[in-house]
């Protein structure tokens, strides 16, 4: 019983909701695209944006509510949803914020450049 305690509260660990305070940490390592949503959004993000991002160049696609993320969304100036968001260690590299219909114009070659853009200038 107790070693499945244990493993209860481990892979809940795994699961941790991400906040304001643990963003940071979050996008910290390697490239990360950062999806934001919200319980008021009309419509759900075209899934073809991210195909084939996930895994370029390590990239991780993480999946946030906006009301978990007060201070991060007013940092960013996020308020229609969904909107993305690319990071690389932490640091902002490129957004794409949805349009009053709820529209981001972007698709994953444009996720994929600003990606390689960031890597070729690491190379030099």
């Amino acid at each position: 019983m107790r070693y499945l305690i244990g493993l209860i509260f481990f892979l809940s660990s795994l699961t941790a909701q991400v906040t304001d305070k643990n963003f940071k940490d979050e996008v910290g390592d390697g490239f990360t695209v950062v999806v934001f949503t919200s319980e008021w959004q009309e419509q759900e993000l075209d899934g073809s944006i991210l195909k084939g991002v996930g895994g370029f160049e390590d990239a991780q696609i993480l999946t946030v509510k906006s009301a978990d993320l007060k201070k991060v969304c007013k940092k960013l100036r996020l308020r229609n949803f969904p909107s993305i968001a690319l990071f690389h260690e932490g640091s902002k590299i490129d957004t794409w914020k949805a349009d009053m219909d709820g529209e981001v114009e972007c698709d994953a070659s444009d996720i994929k450049k600003a990606i390689s853009e960031v890597m070729a200038g690491d190379q030099f």
